[in-house]
């Protein structure tokens, strides 16, 4: 038999048959419902604004705007999880999903279902709300159940990446044009207008951050891996770092920065072109900041309401101050009105003008008095970050039910809000329930707070687990010092992207809904699964070397030749023969990789 017969057979590692054809169409399904479903969630607010009547208060779209678009969203995610289910018992895939990883999503969702239980939760409330939670985990599981092939990977990337750029190229409209850019959109709420912070396509300019934030932690595990990128790439680069600087999206800056240092230790001798790429990120930030004074005073009033917040925190606008007549018997002074940006509650305050209101927020209104006493007035509490006012009122309250929290669907999220819009209120949280601060948003801003508050201590414990066990076989897969015995040299891109990607969405978690954010999600578990996928790839070609040479037995041995079966001792020239057909080195050094290579790596 002809070397040329043999090739198959070393390519494939042995063990692994070829997929059946019934299987080959349920990847190639799975792919396409993905791809459809990436293609979504990058459009789906836009649609939601043109097709049916919407309001910047976002508490009235969940019930007004057009619900299509959240619909088709929920199906896709039905689809994917079918198509995954069928592909794993028509394969019998069953130890595939033995990991650790999988083990602790189990012990995590058992511990979220008995946070809702010890909390009163209905059935239908936990389980609206552990399909919000882990939505986006059912795209990792379609990709490792997926028989993925390079140009699989390739296409999908391509079509994705095509949004990415229209997303890129609005914004640079955006920052350019102004507030006529965002109207020709149709954007109702043009707060981000007046802000000067880019959007694109997306609800939220951190929407849009989060999105390139991904985009450049890709591109810099590829020159982590890569020494030779073309010049081109870079240009590339750095039109998408300009796009992110101009959504002043501080988390997400924060979390690429932070993702990327994390990417130069893992990977060696990758420092120099990283630090350059965070370099090009922070010129373009500071050059925004500088040339754009509204940006500078956003930037300006955040930092302000942070430290405000710390010396300020929540519930010292309790505090009485001197006596003085009653709001009622004498005017009202300019000064001590709270802040038209962010209005505290009362019962016919209007909602907030804003999709995301600023987060300097005043302190809650307080009860009416009789008129014309002379009684203690709070001290006027000056403007705060809304995400440190939380945070001090969850340490305070948090206590009172520390291992399991409150119930999962019953604090601060978009499954609260729809099945109790006065949530804030319950009486477990205390006499005054949580306050608000006139923060209008559907989604408590940070993820960490929202899940520590609904699952108690143990539900973040595991959660952080978890993920833990999600990323334990990417980092090593970065620590192995010889990979192969024909190849030493970095981990695949799709792994090191992967590692990023996770760090970047467990920092900016913060600051954001981020895992339970609409479109971050299903962003981040395809780069993860896609990782996985890269990763055992790489373990098949490595268990191929060392197979190859009992695969080939047959083909070096003369078929026809009966005598001696039961002896396999080769002789020097069929050792020689089997040495040449493995290893075939090429003359300036290791064969050069293939494009299928180059995209698992």
């Amino acid at each position: 038999m002809s070397a040329d017969a043999a090739t198959p057979v070393a390519r494939r590692p042995v063990g692994d048959p070829r997929p059946s054809r019934p299987s080959q169409l349920l990847s190639m399904a799975i792919v396409v419902a993905l791809g459809v479903l990436l293609v979504h969630v990058l459009f789906e607010t836009w649609a939601q604004v043109l097709t049916g009547p919407t309001s910047a208060d976002p508490r009235v779209n969940l019930d007004t705007a057009a619900q299509w678009p959240k619909q088709l969203k929920t199906g896709l995610y039905v689809l994917l999880a079918a198509l995954t289910a069928v592909k794993i018992v028509v394969d019998r895939l069953w130890r595939r999903f033995r990991t650790g990883a999988d083990l602790a999503l189990l012990v995590l969702g058992l511990v979220m279902v008995l946070a809702g239980l010890v909390n009163d939760s209905s059935p239908s409330l936990m389980g609206q709300a552990l399909f919000v939670y882990f939505r986006g985990v059912l795209v990792f599981y379609a990709l490792r159940a997926a028989d993925l092939r390079p140009e699989h990977v390739r296409r999908l990337l391509l079509v994705v990446g095509a949004v990415v750029g229209l997303n890129v190229l609005l914004a640079l409209v955006q920052m350019v044009v102004g507030t006529p850019a965002y109207r020709a959109l149709g954007w109702v709420d043009l707060t981000w207008a007046g802000q000067s912070r880019a959007q694109g396509l997306q609800p939220h300019p951190n929407h849009l951050g989060h999105l390139l934030g991904l985009t450049l932690l890709g591109f810099i595990a590829w020159v982590a891996v890569h020494p030779r990128v073309r010049f081109a790439w870079w240009a590339v680069a750095g039109v998408v770092a300009l796009a992110l600087s101009a959504s002043q999206s501080r988390e997400s800056l924060l979390g690429v920065l932070a993702a990327a240092v994390v990417i130069a230790v893992l990977v060696r001798g990758s420092a120099r072109r990283v630090l350059a790429v965070c370099l090009i990120l922070v010129l373009c930030t500071v050059a925004q900041i500088a040339a754009r004074p509204d940006n500078r005073a956003e930037w300006e009033r955040r930092i302000g309401n942070a430290f405000s917040g710390f010396h300020h925190p929540a519930g010292s606008e309790h505090r009485a101050g001197p006596a003085t007549p009653s709001a009622a018997a004498r005017p009202p002074s300019p000064t001590a009105r709270p802040s038209t940006s962010a209005r505290p509650p009362s019962a016919t305050a209007r909602p907030s003008t804003s999709g995301r209101p600023p987060s300097a927020t005043t302190g809650p209104s307080t009860a009416p008095r009789p008129s014309g006493a002379a009684t203690p007035t709070p001290s006027p509490a000056p403007v705060r970050e809304i995400r440190v006012l939380y945070l001090q009122q969850a340490a305070d309250i948090l206590p009172r039910q520390p291992l399991l929290g409150f119930g999962i669907g019953q604090f601060g999220g978009v499954v609260a809000e729809k099945n109790n819009p006065d949530w804030h209120k319950n009486p477990k949280f205390g006499p005054d329930g949580f306050h608000r601060y006139g923060f209008q948003a559907v989604q408590i801003d940070s993820f960490w707070l929202h899940l520590v508050m609904e699952s108690g201590v143990l539900g973040l414990v595991a959660f952080l687990a978890w993920l833990f066990f999600v990323m334990r076989p990417l980092l090593r897969a970065t620590r192995r010092p010889a990979r192969t015995a024909t190849r030493r040299g970095p981990p695949p891109a799709a792994v090191v992207w992967g590692i990023g990607a996770m760090l970047f969405a467990v920092l900016v978690a913060f600051l954001s809904p981020a895992f339970e954010d609409p479109l971050l999600p299903a962003l981040l578990w395809t780069v993860v699964g896609l990782a996985w996928w890269s990763w055992r790839r790489s373990r098949e070609a490595e268990a191929s070397v060392y197979d190859a040479a009992t695969a080939m037995l047959p083909v070096i041995r003369d078929p026809s030749d009966v005598r001696d079966r039961d002896t396999d001792i080769l002789a020097t020239d069929d050792i020689l023969a089997l040495a040449r057909r493995v290893r075939r080195p090429g003359p300036a050094g290791p064969p050069r990789a293939t494009r299928g290579d180059a995209i698992g790596r």
